[in-house]
């Protein structure tokens, strides 16, 4: 009996071992999903973007690449294939060619979508004529009690000292204008707006964040 005792004490021994040997590894490295991230994540909806064996991933225009915290707004990368354009690009024919502009980014149509391009030559040389608008100008700051972000588009941004990335939408928040392609919505008849999930409701100083107005 003593030795059959003795074994057992061996085996329980070696399996709590090699747990934590399991558990030591796991913490040595850590493995994150494609769509997730620690502390900061990345919009609803989005696309994986490949450019070679560089990965990125878009939304409504906006371009993310994984950094040292999380997920931070990136350059639209040369090269870039997606398969439909961000809301309301123009579209502008230069020299026998197409072209579609969301901001500062250039996209000409491919077989499997539109791939951001070097802006043409005849929209550069008029914009050198002109003063140019800084980025920044694109986004709208939103203060909700001690927290500022950036709102664009029908997203909300935050700055970190790694760059910006984007944020949940904070209710409370009130913005100035609504996002281009906010829809409509009446409820016990009032009106509310919704786009991406994200609900406003007119408010004398602006669209104010509310959450889904069935939920309240």
């Amino acid at each position: 009996m003593k030795t059959n005792a003795n074994l057992f004490r061996i085996l329980l021994a070696t399996a709590a071992g090699a747990a934590a040997l399991t558990l030591t590894d796991l913490r040595a490295e850590p493995r994150v999903d494609v769509g997730l991230s620690v502390g900061i994540p990345l919009p609803h909806g989005y696309l994986d973007v490949n450019v070679g064996r560089d990965h990125f991933y878009m939304h409504r225009g906006i371009y993310y690449r994984r950094g040292p915290h999380g997920y931070m707004v990136v350059p639209a990368p040369r090269g870039a294939i997606i398969r439909v354009l961000p809301p309301h690009c123009p579209r502008y024919y230069v020299n026998g060619v197409f072209y579609y502009r969301y901001g500062d980014v250039f996209y000409q149509e491919v077989p499997n979508g539109y791939v951001v391009c070097e802006p043409p030559v005849t929209v550069v040389q008029q914009a050198a004529t002109a003063v140019p608008t800084p980025p920044a100008q694109q986004y709208q700051s939103v203060w909700v009690g001690q927290t500022e972000y950036l709102f664009k588009d029908g997203q909300f941004f935050t700055k970190t000292p790694d760059g910006l990335v984007w944020s949940e939408a904070p209710l409370g928040a009130v913005t100035k204008v609504l996002p281009s392609d906010a829809t409509s919505i009446w409820y016990e008849e009032n009106e509310y707006f919704e786009c991406d999930g994200v609900y406003f409701h007119k408010t004398p100083d602006g669209y104010k964040v509310v959450t889904a107005p069935w939920k309240k």
